[in-house]
């Protein structure tokens, strides 16, 4: 029976590897709700802008309106900042998850490269117990 002699390491990197993949869907996650967010103050500036223009000129609503998607827009500044530096903190965490995927497939490979010398080891044996087998029979036979 064949027994991979590394099965805990590579158990071991499979975890890794799904441990990174989480971490990276995290971080992506964290983008989305942020371009999310960015999306949904947009659409609030310009439903208000609507609403006030709609309603007349008024030198007061106008002002606030102005102060109210003045902080909006600088709201979507940082939250673009912030989306800017989570895209990089993913990048570099792509390229840990990946790093971990190379770890993974070295030892699958090296699992497969084992197993079929194992089962080559294994059909040889087999023949060579067949050959004495035919080689007895034969040598017992009238």
């Amino acid at each position: 029976m064949f027994r991979f002699r590394l099965e805990k390491v590579l158990r071991h990197r499979e975890r890794i590897v799904d441990r990174e993949a989480r971490k990276l869907q995290g971080i992506l996650s964290a983008a989305l709700l942020l371009e999310r967010e960015n999306a949904r103050i947009d659409t609030e500036c310009k439903v208000a802008a609507g609403r006030e223009s709609a309603r007349g000129f008024d030198l007061v609503r106008m002002q606030r309106l102005n102060d109210y998607t003045g902080e909006r827009r600088r709201q979507v500044r940082r939250n673009a900042e912030r989306i800017r530096r989570i895209r990089a903190e993913a990048e570099q965490q792509r390229q840990i998850l990946l790093a971990a995927q190379r770890d993974k497939k070295v030892l699958e490979q090296l699992r497969e490269r084992q197993l079929a010398a194992w089962q080559e080891q294994d059909r040889r044996e087999d023949r060579k117990r067949m050959d004495e087998v035919a080689t007895l029979r034969y040598g017992t036979e009238p």
